[in-house]
C-alpha cells in the first residue's frame, strides 16, 4: 500500500492524472486541495461533479448538489487554473427522474439537463474525453465512481472507465471502496497495477494526512 502510494504521490512519473468521483465534494475537498501541485490532469465525475458544474453556471436540474460548496468549487477551479492543472468535467450526462426510473434514462449535454431530472452517470462523450486525456498519462489514480454504478443503466460510465484502465499502459492505482468494487465487477482488478485495500485510509493519505499506523511503522524502521 505504502509502496504504491509513494509511487503515485511522492515520486510519480508524469504526466499524472487523478480521477475523482463519488457523491460529495465535502468528502473529497481535502484530496483536491492536496493534489493541486501534484497532478497534471484532474478528471471529476460522480454526483460531486454537479457542484462544479453549478459553479460554472450550469443548470443541473434536480441533481444532487452541495449548494454550500459551490463557492468552494469556484475557488478550487480558479486555483487549479493558476497551477496549470487541466480540470476535466463531464460534457454530457445520463439523466432520469430518479434511480427507480431507469426506463426514462437518456443522454444529454450538461448544458441541457431537463428540469426535474437528475444526473446519474456520465455520458459517452465524457468517457471519450477522459480516455483521450488518460492515454497521455504515465500515472493514473482513481477514487470514486462516475455515476450511480450500483443501478443499471447508470453503471456504464464507471465500467467503461474500469475497462479502459485495465488496458492502459500506465501505472494505475485504484483507491479502494466503490472504485475497487467496480474494477472487480468489471473483471479488470488483475489488470490494473494496484487496488488499494485501505479504503478511507488511502483517501486520508491522498489528503496528505499522516496515519498513526504508518507513523509507527516509520518510527520502527528508523530504530531498526
Amino acid at each position: 500500500e505504502l509502496k504504491y502510494y509513494r509511487q503515485v504521490m511522492e515520486e510519480p512519473k508524469h504526466p499524472v492524472a487523478m480521477i475523482i468521483g463519488g457523491a460529495k465534494v465535502s468528502t473529497k475537498i481535502g484530496v483536491l486541495e492536496n493534489l493541486v501541485d501534484k497532478v497534471d490532469y484532474l478528471l471529476i465525475g460522480g454526483a460531486m461533479a454537479n457542484t462544479f458544474l453549478k459553479a460554472q453556471g450550469r443548470d443541473v436540474g434536480a441533481s444532487l448538489v452541495e449548494d454550500e460548496l459551490v463557492e468552494t468549487a469556484t475557488d478550487f477551479l480558479q486555483k487549479a487554473e493558476k497551477a496549470g492543472i487541466e480540470v476535466c468535467l463531464p460534457v454530457d450526462a445520463v439523466v432520469a427522474p430518479g434511480l427507480d426510473s431507469a426506463d426514462e434514462a437518456r443522454q444529454v449535454g450538461v448544458e441541457e439537463v431537463p428540469a426535474g431530472t437528475q444526473i446519474l452517470d456520465v455520458g459517452g462523450r465524457t468517457i471519450e474525453r477522459f480516455e483521450s486525456v488518460l492515454q497521455k498519462c504515465s500515472t493514473v489514480i482513481w477514487n470514486g465512481p462516475l455515476g450511480a454504478f450500483e443501478t443499471h443503466p447508470f453503471h456504464r460510465g464507471t465500467f467503461a472507465l474500469a475497462e479502459f484502465l485495465g488496458k492502459l499502459d500506465a501505472l494505475t492505482v485504484i483507491g479502494g471502496g466503490d472504485s475497487a468494487a467496480a474494477v472487480k465487477e468489471a473483471k479488470v482488478d488483475d489488470k490494473v497495477s494496484y487496488v488499494s485495500t485501505g479504503g478511507g485510509a488511502f483517501l486520508e493519505m491522498l489528503e496528505g494526512k499522516t496515519l498513526p499506523g504508518v507513523a509507527a511503522l516509520e518510527e520502527c524502521s528508523k530504530r531498526a
